[in-house]
């Protein structure tokens, strides 16, 4: 039991470090499944890049694709990151908001 716990850890992490950053962003950028597949320089089956594309559908269409963090400085020059709605923000370009001066 411990064991395959480890290794599916291990696996999740090793796949986060080799691709799952890569297939969203050939995936945004407009590649089908084969173009992903056939870009990636670490071996992949196809199957596992078709689950990853439609967990990043899921979250993207979450009610959490809704929220955005900025980050806050106080007076101090502490950060912090507060989560607010998108269509709060005073300007859709502005990821990070200064309020500490």
């Amino acid at each position: 039991m411990e064991n395959n716990v480890f290794n599916n850890a291990l696996s999740n992490m090793s796949f986060e470090m080799a691709a799952r950053g890569a297939i969203r962003h050939l995936y945004d950028s407009g590649y089908s499944i084969k173009e992903i597949a056939d870009r990636l320089t670490y071996p992949l089956p196809v199957s596992r890049i078709e689950k990853e594309i439609s967990d990043y559908e899921k979250e993207k269409s979450s009610p959490d694709a809704e929220y955005e963090y900025i980050r806050t400085t106080d007076a101090y020059g502490r950060s912090s990151y507060k989560r607010v709605r998108k269509d709060s923000l005073p300007d859709a370009g502005t990821r990070f908001v200064d309020s500490g001066s």
